[in-house]
């Protein structure tokens, strides 16, 4: 058993970025470890996919280039997408 809660959908919903990024980090490593070590367990893949789209929606590395080179630049850009709940932005 993980010594942390896994992030769940309605969970990530109600977390911002700045708040889900380190939880993903944990449970990443919770995850790497059991691939690595062959130890995933019948169940584990449908945690493991709810894990892998909560990342995909809150890590998307295209929209951080986009942020860095707008600020880089001076253009603005949208800070609710870092300040505001996944679920009231409507993305999870």
């Amino acid at each position: 058993m993980p010594s942390f809660e896994r992030l769940t959908i309605a969970e990530a919903r109600t977390l911002t970025r700045a708040e889900l990024l380190p939880r993903i980090e944990e449970e990443q490593k919770y995850w790497y470890d059991r691939i690595h070590t062959c130890a995933m367990q019948p169940g584990d893949d449908k945690a493991f996919r709810t894990f892998n789209d909560i990342v995909h929606i809150a890590a998307n590395p295209y929209r951080a280039i986009s942020d860095t080179d707008a600020i880089a630049e001076g253009r603005p850009f949208d800070r609710d997408y870092w300040t505001k709940p996944l679920g009231e932005l409507g993305e999870l």
